[in-house]
C-alpha cells in the first residue's frame, strides 16, 4: 500500500469511527494518525509540530472568525528552545487558543495542523511578535500575548474570542465575540495594566512625569487604546533608562 493511500485508509477509519468515540479518543486518534504520517512519510520535525488536526473555523450561521488578526494566512516563524522555523504560513485561532500551520507535504497535499505550544518560546505572525503570558505554565492553558512594547517595562496584549449568541438583528444565529487583556511585565512580575494608574500605582515617584506627558500629548489621543497605551509605556520606559544613567 502506498504512503499516500495508507494515509488516506487511516484518516476514513478514523471519520466513521469518530461519531462513536469519546472528544478525548477523537483527539488522541488524529495525533496517532498524523505522528505516523510525520514520521513514516513526511518525516517533519516534531518540535514543531503536535499532530493535532485543524478542520477550520466552526461552519454554521456564525459572524466573524476566529482569528487573531483576520482569516488570511500570514507569514511567520516560530522559536522553540533549540530551534527556528522560518518562512511558515501561519494563522492564530484564539477561539480554541492554536497556532496553525498550513503546509504542502511530500504528496503535495495541504494540511493543516496544531503546534507544539508546549515548547514554543515566541512566534512571529507578520512582523508581531508573541511569546507566552509569564507565569502560566500549563500547557494545556496556554496563552500567547503580542508584545505590544520592549524595555524594562514590558507592554503585553492577549486577546480571546468566544462564540456566543448574537444579539444583533440579522441572518446570523451566532457571533465571535473578542475579548482583551492587558499586561505589564516587569521586575519578574506580570500585572495587569488598566491604563495609567497602574504606572501610577507601581512607580508613586515618576506620576507627576506621567500626567505632564499625558496632558502635553492629549491631542493625539488615537482612540485605540493600545496605540495609545504604547505610546505613554514607550515614553515610560524612556525615563526609566534616564533614571538607570
Amino acid at each position: 500500500m502506498s504512503p499516500k493511500i495508507n494515509l488516506i485508509f487511516f484518516v476514513y477509519s478514523f471519520v466513521l469511527l469518530a461519531p462513536a468515540m469519546p472528544q478525548d479518543d477523537v483527539d488522541n486518534k488524529a495525533t496517532e494518525i498524523l505522528f505516523e504520517y510525520f514520521d513514516n512519510i513526511y518525516g517533519d520535525d516534531e518540535r514543531l509540530v503536535s499532530g493535532h488536526i485543524y478542520t477550520g473555523p466552526a461552519r454554521g450561521s456564525i459572524k466573524g472568525h476566529p482569528y487573531y488578526f483576520n482569516d488570511k494566512w500570514k507569514e511567520g516563524s516560530v522559536k522553540t528552545s533549540n530551534a527556528v522555523f522560518n518562512g511558515l504560513k501561519i494563522k492564530y485561532d484564539i477561539y480554541i487558543n492554536h497556532v496553525i500551520l498550513e503546509y504542502t507535504s511530500k504528496d503535495n497535499s495541504v494540511r493543516q495542523v496544531g503546534l507544539n505550544t508546549g515548547n514554543i518560546v515566541s512566534v512571529n505572525i507578520a512582523g508581531a511578535e508573541f511569546i507566552p503570558l509569564p507565569e502560566i505554565n500549563n500547557p494545556f492553558d496556554f496563552h500567547l500575548a503580542e508584545v505590544i512594547c520592549q524595555g524594562m517595562v514590558q507592554y503585553m496584549v492577549a486577546k480571546r474570542k468566544k462564540l456566543e449568541i448574537s444579539n444583533t438583528s440579522g441572518s446570523y444565529d451566532y457571533e465571535y465575540k473578542k475579548y482583551v487583556k492587558q499586561y505589564l511585565y516587569y521586575d519578574g512580575s506580570l500585572i495587569p495594566y488598566r491604563g495609567k494608574r497602574t504606572l501610577y500605582k507601581i512607580f508613586p515617584d515618576k506620576k507627576r512625569l506621567i500626567r505632564k506627558f499625558n496632558n502635553k500629548n492629549s491631542y493625539k489621543k488615537s482612540g485605540n487604546r493600545i496605540e495609545d497605551s504604547k505610546r505613554l509605556i514607550d515614553y515610560f520606559n524612556t525615563l526609566l533608562s534616564v533614571s538607570d544613567d
